[in-house]
C-alpha cells in the first residue's frame, strides 16, 4: 500500500508555479482612458510629442524676449517655463521608450507647478482689476489694457476652471502610464495577454 501511493506521489504533476497561474493585461482597463478607449502609454506619447512641437514656440518667444525693450516679470515667467518645459519634455519621451516610470514624474511635477503658478497669476489679475486701482495695473504692466474689469475677471475665472480641469487630466493620464510601467516591471512571470500598446522593442 506505500509503494501504492509512493508511485502515484512520484507520477503526479508537480504544482503550478504562482507565476504560471498569473498573466499580465497589457490592455487592462486600468491602464486606459476615455472611458477604456485609449492606452495610458499611447495618451502619454501624444503628450510627449506635443510638447516637443509646442517648444517650436520657444524660438518665438526668444525673439521676442530678445528684442523687448522693457522685460516685464511675465516674460522671464514665460522664457523660464518654456526653458524647463525642453528637460521635462526629454524625459517624458526617453521614460516611454525605456519603459521607465521613474523619468515620467518630472512632468507630472512640471504640470503641478505650472498649474499652481497660472491659477496664482489668473487670482493676482482677478484682485487687480477688482478695485481696478491704476497704480496697481501700472506696476504690473497693464495699464494700457483697455478692457473693461468684469471681462478680465471673467476670463480669469473660465482660465482657472481650465488649467485646473486639463491639468488634471493629463496627470491622470501620466500617473496610469507610471502605474503601467510600474506594475509590467514587478510582474515576475512570463505569460502576457494583449497586445504591448507602442512597443519599442
Amino acid at each position: 500500500m506505500y509503494s501504492t501511493e509512493q508511485t502515484s506521489n512520484d507520477s503526479a504533476p508537480p504544482p503550478p508555479q504562482l507565476e504560471d497561474l498569473q498573466a499580465f493585461d497589457h490592455q487592462n482597463s486600468k491602464y486606459k482612458f476615455c472611458c477604456g478607449l485609449f492606452h495610458a502609454k499611447t495618451g502619454a506619447m501624444i503628450t510627449a510629442i506635443s510638447s516637443f512641437i509646442s517648444l517650436w514656440f520657444l524660438i518665438f518667444v526668444l525673439i521676442l524676449f530678445i528684442n523687448g525693450i522693457e522685460k516685464e516679470w511675465l516674460d522671464w515667467a514665460k522664457l523660464f517655463f518654456w526653458i524647463i518645459l525642453f528637460p521635462v519634455a526629454i524625459c517624458l519621451f526617453l521614460g516611454l521608450i525605456t519603459k521607465n516610470q521613474y523619468l515620467l514624474l518630472p512632468y507630472i511635477f512640471y504640470l503641478i507647478i505650472s498649474a499652481i503658478l497660472s491659477v496664482t497669476l489668473a487670482i493676482i489679475l482677478i484682485y487687480i482689476y477688482s478695485p481696478a486701482e491704476p497704480e496697481v495695473k501700472k506696476r504690473f504692466g497693464i495699464e494700457s489694457l483697455n478692457v473693461s474689469n468684469e471681462v478680465v475677471i471673467g476670463a480669469a475665472i473660465l482660465y482657472i476652471i481650465y488649467e485646473l480641469s486639463f491639468t488634471a487630466w493629463y496627470i491622470w493620464v501620466i500617473f496610469l502610464c507610471y502605474r503601467y510601467f510600474r506594475d509590467l516591471k514587478n510582474f515576475a512571470g512570463r505569460t502576457f495577454i494583449g497586445r504591448e500598446p507602442l512597443s519599442f522593442n
